[in-house]
């Protein structure tokens, strides 16, 4: 099946139809990232050497001891390559903020802000009257929905996802955002990613975002190009996810995270909002200044908030911020 596929993909790129190409492969390559036929033509439908280069790396990232993909790589850029580290190649294995190695993805370092990251979701709630538990999905994952009441599947609608941090779950996403959905008219979807009350692993993330994307998709019209917000390590897991599925994400608000990707991993040109508070972690907060400087080097469109006197949690004006972001990426 997915031979038939790739040569239908072929086949389009060779009609000169890149961009369905590229829908096409990027199904392939999210059930089978070793496919190197498939990465090959998914890079030739990327018009520039900057864009092949950044879909190469993704595709190191997941065949790190590939030579064939280190040989495409120099071919591209022939000055010195600095090395990928196992760190960038794999963002699932984010260690702990505390020595010794974890295949936790996290950024709270100590249980104590375990709670108050969980609570910094509730602090700025906006108490909506109606019951959660309502919108509450168990299968084939946990998470939480909200369509607003004005949806039709006359057109496509805007998926907005937002992801927990270490310790939390969908539903503390869905209570900070679901009013917004009514009002700015975007569907709005909270998976409950599994883990402990120090992080949850990448892949489990993206199997777990996927299928809860898939069971929207079954049942509403939305848009190709995802929108996506993170607290914590839910920031952290968004800018990896961008990395390993190109095409996919339309914008992105990185709220409180405590790491960050290489800018140049990064595949696409989408906008960034990054906002942390001057009291979080100094680490994080210097971290932030160097991944936004990197971003604008590249050309992406980024705006950057550090908030004076807030420390690991979310805000208001962080919550606005976002929403001026989306309706940026949807060209309100």
């Amino acid at each position: 099946m997915a031979d038939d596929s790739l040569e239908r993909a072929i086949g389009l790129i060779q009609a000169g139809k890149a961009e369905a190409a590229r829908e096409q492969l990027e199904r392939i390559l999210k059930n089978d990232r070793t496919n190197m036929p498939a990465w090959h033509w998914y890079a030739q439908t990327w018009p520039g050497a900057k864009e092949k280069a950044r879909i190469w790396q993704a595709c190191l990232r997941s065949n790190p001891t590939n030579q064939q993909v280190q040989q495409v790589l120099r071919d591209l850029n022939p000055e010195p390559q600095r090395q990928i580290t196992s760190e960038i190649r794999k963002p699932a294995a984010i260690p702990k903020r505390t020595s010794g190695p974890s295949p936790w993805l996290l950024w709270l370092s100590i249980g104590v802000l375990g709670a108050v990251a969980i609570f910094a979701w509730m602090a700025i709630d906006n108490s909506t009257p109606i019951n959660p538990q309502q919108y509450k999905h168990v299968q084939p994952v946990e998470y939480y929905l909200y369509v607003p009441e004005a949806y039709s599947a006359d057109q496509e609608w805007p998926l907005f996802v937002g992801i927990h941090g270490a310790g939390g779950n969908g539903l503390h996403c869905w209570q900070l955002w679901q009013s917004y959905a009514e009002q700015e008219g975007f569907i709005l979807l909270c998976p409950s990613i599994p883990g402990e009350q120090y992080g949850f692993l990448l892949d489990v993330g993206e199997r777990t975002v996927w299928s809860a994307i898939g069971e929207v998709q079954k049942e509403y019209r939305i848009k190709p190009r995802i929108f996506f917000t993170g607290f914590s390590a839910g920031a952290y897991f968004i800018q990896a996810f961008t990395c390993d599925y190109p095409g996919t994400v339309g914008g992105l608000s990185i709220l409180s995270s405590g790491m960050y990707v290489d800018p140049d991993l990064l595949p696409e040109l989408i906008p960034i909002l990054v906002v942390i508070g001057d009291q979080d972690d100094p680490v994080a907060v210097e971290t932030s200044r160097g991944f936004v400087n990197g971003l604008a080097g590249y050309g992406f469109d980024v705006q950057y908030q550090v908030m004076p006197g807030v420390g690991h949690s979310i805000t208001k004006d962080g919550v606005n911020l976002t929403i001026d972001l989306f309706r940026k990426r949807i060209g309100r």
